[in-house]
């Protein structure tokens, strides 16, 4: 009850790209499509602390932006600030020990099976541009970079705060306020490429090794 309270609504401006992303990576995997069909016109609300959002399952096992009213089946409960944190360091699984789901039991058990195994294919993505041997080098590439970017920047970020709290207390608050306004920047200019790359590549057609393969599993 009280996280929902305190959760302001998900930024307007990041709706969009977010649904563009999320329905991209059901369609990657058919299997959860396929899982999340017979719960068309459900809902699930988000609190991702201090924010919250609301999915509503279409007819096609995607996901669309629902009307204000309309009341959740399932409640998925996740306090952003630790578990993207712990992500850094512990990638997906790490992040599910914080989540929590409540609600209509079904649904629930369904949005719980996806959160444990639905994860983007950014090799299946980079190949239809680059071909598979490029594409999974830039991936590997890709995920030793994330791992040092996240060494060094811890290790920036403790020097930074240690000279910011320690030595100059009355910088703070116009360090903070900068790097504020900076972000919001960053993610504004972030927020139109993501669309615009996922509008490409969604337009692009599938591998056709890929949906053989995916033809014969089912």
């Amino acid at each position: 009850m009280s996280s929902t309270a305190t959760s302001s609504p998900f930024p307007l401006v990041l709706m969009q790209p977010l649904l563009l992303a999320l329905n991209h990576l059901l369609r990657q995997e058919p299997w959860a499509q396929e899982t999340l069909r017979p719960f068309a016109g459900r809902v699930a609300r988000f609190n991702l602390a201090p924010m919250s959002m609301t999915l509503q399952v279409d007819a096609t096992g995607l996901v669309t932006a629902p009307d204000p009213d309309v009341e959740p089946a399932v409640t998925v409960v996740v306090p952003l600030a630790a578990a993207a944190g712990d992500y850094a360091t512990g990638g997906q699984a790490a992040v599910l020990k914080h989540v929590r789901i409540d609600g209509e039991a079904e649904f629930a058990n369904v949005l719980s099976t996806l959160l444990r195994n639905l994860r983007w294919d950014a090799a299946e993505d980079l190949s239809r541009v680059f071909g598979d041997v490029i594409a999974q080098r830039m991936v590997s590439g890709a995920q030793a970079a994330r791992t040092e970017a996240t060494r060094v920047s811890r290790s920036l970020a403790e020097s930074v705060a240690s000279y910011l709290t320690d030595e100059q207390p009355t910088l703070v608050r116009h360090a903070r306020l900068a790097q504020f306004a900076a972000d919001v920047a960053a993610l504004r200019d972030a927020e139109a490429r993501l669309v615009k790359r996922l509008e490409r590549l969604e337009k692009l057609p599938r591998p056709a090794a890929r949906t053989a393969r995916q033809g014969e599993s089912a």
